[in-house]
């Protein structure tokens, strides 16, 4: 028989034991979330451009949505709106125009391409962009088992790419546009990715949304005006389109913002591998657009490469916790200042 003293030790190892899991679990969770509403407004991007809707006003409408639901954060949390130096001040300039220039590409991409061609083309090149320019500004370097699982999900994307192209149909231009620009918006999220996470160590996100938000909203309503003609009376169906999608934008990139706090950047960005399956998915359920056999193939080994990720990934911050609580009981505060 166990002892009182016994069992309180076991019972206490048990909950720091459930407490660590959970804890190194928050970036897959979280990643999670993101994935399934990037995947769900992906769909609506392109469910509102067929019923009519030009591309720049669409992202107007997005960043409009966000913007009101950054503000509604802001009266919650009460953030400081500004940098405290002149290096942060310029890292929030820089992420703001990175970011809009960026999220216009990917979501034009919806409007020329299918989501899932699209994001397949977008996620497969990211974490390649995003390891790099991490390596170079922020010095972080990624260890062989993640290199592993991101490049076992990037075979995957190109699968799924080249099932995407036996299946399209149209002139060899708009095949190079739907081309492009996924390539073009994968290239700028690099450092919007890197630049996001530099950010978040010393400022709130909701300050880094508000200022992305703001200046996107200004610059989707002139982009409008200019290139395409606005449509401003739409069925009450297009509208829920367009309301779910401004929702489904702004939580993503709350989510994805806590991933980012947590994870390096491109261990982030290999996370969200799994939008293309889910994006896929919603993209026989809503536009009735079935994949084929190397479709298949590819998108069961990004399913293989990114679970895999997301298990080390909560295994390693698991046994990161383990050592800071071992190291707490024995009283070693100054060793945990110095190894964190």
């Amino acid at each position: 028989m166990l002892s009182t003293v016994e069992e309180e030790d076991l019972e206490e190892e048990a909950i720091d034991s459930r407490k660590a899991s959970l804890k190194a679990a928050r970036g897959p969770l979280l990643s999670l979330g993101a994935t399934v509403l990037f995947a769900v407004s992906s769909e609506l991007t392109a469910l509102s451009s067929i019923d009519g809707i030009p591309g720049f006003q669409l992202v107007f409408f997005m960043r409009l949505s966000q913007f009101l639901i950054v503000l509604v954060c802001i009266l919650i949390f009460r953030p400081k709106l500004t940098g405290e130096n002149k290096r942060q001040n310029g890292l929030l300039f820089l992420e703001t125009v990175v970011n809009n220039v960026a999220t216009t590409l990917m979501y034009l991409s919806f409007t020329y391409a299918s989501p899932g061609i699209a994001f397949g083309i977008i996620q497969g090149s990211m974490p390649l962009f995003t390891a790099c320019f991490g390596f170079i500004f922020l010095k972080e370097k990624i260890g062989l088992i993640p290199i592993c699982g991101i490049l076992i999900s990037i075979v995957g994307v190109i699968l799924v790419s080249i099932g995407m192209a036996h299946q399209s149909v149209g002139s060899t231009n708009a095949m190079v546009v739907s081309i492009t620009l996924p390539l073009a918006a994968a290239f700028s999220k690099g450092p919007d990715m890197v630049l996001s996470r530099a950010i978040l160590k010393d400022m709130s996100g909701i300050t880094m949304l508000l200022y992305i938000t703001v200046v996107g909203t200004v610059a989707e309503i002139i982009l409008t005006y200019s290139f395409e003609t606005p449509v401003w009376v739409m069925s009450a169906k297009t509208a829920w389109y367009i309301a779910g999608l401004g929702l489904c934008q702004a939580v993503a990139m709350l989510f994805f913002l806590g991933v980012l706090k947590v994870e390096k950047a491109a261990i982030a960005v290999a996370l969200r591998a799994l939008v293309i399956p889910l994006t896929i998915l919603l993209d026989y359920l809503i536009l009735s657009k079935v994949p084929n056999a190397i479709k298949w193939g590819g998108l069961s080994i990004i399913i293989l490469g990114t679970l895999g990720l997301g298990i080390y990934t909560w295994w390693s911050h698991k046994q990161k916790e383990k050592r800071k609580t071992l190291l707490k009981k024995m009283d070693f505060s100054q060793e945990i200042d110095d190894t964190d």
